[in-house]
């Protein structure tokens, strides 16, 4: 099967399946974070595959960003990854 690219310009590759129906193979916590004058805690997500780039790693989740296009976060937002 050929990869799909989340974000062309970015070139993040994926397997292109539908992530809602996939096998979950771990979760992540999302790191702690200030945007806008207000404190975010880290968040949780399943993650479906794990895609390598241009020495980053990538964790699709199992929910779409928009229409066709997984929710995609760079190993650069991750706290903590835990496989499942």
């Amino acid at each position: 099967m050929r990869a799909k690219f989340v974000n062309e310009s970015d070139g993040i590759p994926w397997t292109p399946q539908d992530v809602t129906k996939a096998k979950v193979i771990g979760r992540i916590l999302t790191k702690p974070m200030d945007f806008g004058g207000h404190h975010y805690e880290g968040e949780h997500y399943n993650v479906v595959e794990i895609t390598e780039t241009n020495g980053h790693k990538f964790y699709v989740c199992d929910f779409w960003y928009k229409s066709g296009v997984p929710q995609v976060i760079s190993d650069s937002m991750v706290e903590e990854y835990y496989p499942v």
